[in-house]
């Protein structure tokens, strides 16, 4: 069994690139860049600029910027400024064999950053941070997980930290071109949820956190670059705990998409899934909803399904650390999960 290889914890001083390996970010936007771009600074980092952020280019383009920061041993951590749509188009140019000889860095971020983070932690054995985009990190946001995510950070090897859920999540949607100040504003209520357990029990789930974005993920997980049995083998003898978050699949796409995981086996690797909540609830074309896709793919599992989390395309975000071990303690009584606690050590 390989140990999971945790960057160096990331200090002032340290280098940050920013580089947009899925899309860029179009002029109208770019003055919320700017903003968040110099609240790294204001942090003490050194911000490295990528030639594709401000301006889309090709697959290979991106790939190969990529790789030169991924190359660059000066350089802690990469950050891009949000997800896209196409990150796995460069996944053909990636020579992953190449990343095992260079210094592992930080890969920070959600929704199709994703695509490649994961890949990169099942062939190279890297954690990588699935939690809030960079473009979401305005110096004056104070909200809790956004300001949790560089102390973790800068957490040594075996050093662990807690979260809890969020009390409230956000509604309405965020404008960053209209408005480049745009914060947070969280105003309904956050429960999360047991599909599964509906009798009175506390429960303890356990396991090496991987997951990320479903709408590439069930994808890939059919493909060499994502064999998630190999990695449990490889790397997590005690088991996996899946999690997972929609962007823009339609409810029967995620009750599809739910059943391809089954079907190729990846189930049998996993002690539980947590899924965060879906931006798509009802789709005005189908007769189903996200929680009936949900109950139809995964009902009858006897894993723990732990769903409305804070996870993903409905802010806030929960920092995953993709490789860790984590544990999940819960109160379940009648589906309702009080008492949540999620902690997650770096060894």
């Amino acid at each position: 069994m390989e140990p999971i290889i945790f960057p160096a914890p990331l200090e002032k001083g340290d280098k940050i690139a920013i580089c947009a390996f899925s899309s860029c970010v179009d002029v109208p936007f770019q003055p919320r860049l700017d903003t968040v771009l110099a609240g790294l600074r204001s942090r003490g980092f050194e911000v490295i600029e990528g030639n594709c952020v401000r301006e889309l280019k090709s697959a290979k383009d991106r790939a190969d910027e990529l790789m030169a920061f991924l190359h660059d041993d000066s350089i802690a951590a990469i950050m891009p400024p949000w997800g896209g749509e196409l990150a796995m188009e460069i996944l053909q140019y990636i020579d992953f064999n190449a990343l095992k000889k260079c210094r592992p860095k930080w890969i920070v971020g959600f929704s199709d950053i994703s695509t490649f983070m994961c890949v990169l932690t099942a062939r190279c054995g890297w954690a990588t941070l699935h939690t809030a985009n960079l473009m979401q990190l305005h110096p004056d946001e104070n909200n809790r997980f956004c300001l949790q995510i560089f102390d973790i950070l800068s957490l040594e090897k075996g050093e662990q930290f807690e979260q809890l859920p969020a009390e409230f999540y956000q509604t309405t949607p965020i404008d960053y071109a209209k408005n480049p100040d745009t914060l947070f504003e969280l105003t309904e209520p956050s429960q999360w949820r047991c599909l599964n357990y509906k009798d009175k029990r506390e429960i303890e789930l356990t396991g090496r956190l991987f997951g990320g974005c479903l709408d590439t993920l069930n994808v890939l997980l059919a493909t060499p670059y994502l064999d998630l049995h190999n990695f449990k083998q490889t790397y997590a003898a005690e088991g996996l705990v899946l999690y997972l978050e929609n962007a823009e699949l339609s409810p029967s796409a995620v009750a599809r998409s739910l059943m391809a995981l089954k079907l190729n086996g990846v189930f049998a690797d996993i002690n539980g899934i947590i899924l965060g909540r879906s931006p798509l609830v009802k789709s005005p074309y189908q007769d189903i909803d996200y929680y009936d896709a949900i109950e139809f793919a995964l009902g009858k599992c006897i894993f723990p399904v732990i769903i409305d989390a804070d996870i993903g395309h409905v802010a806030p975000n929960m920092s995953l650390v993709n490789g860790a071990f984590s544990t999940l303690k819960a109160r379940i009584n009648k589906g309702i999960a009080d008492e949540v606690s999620l902690t997650t050590s770096l060894k």
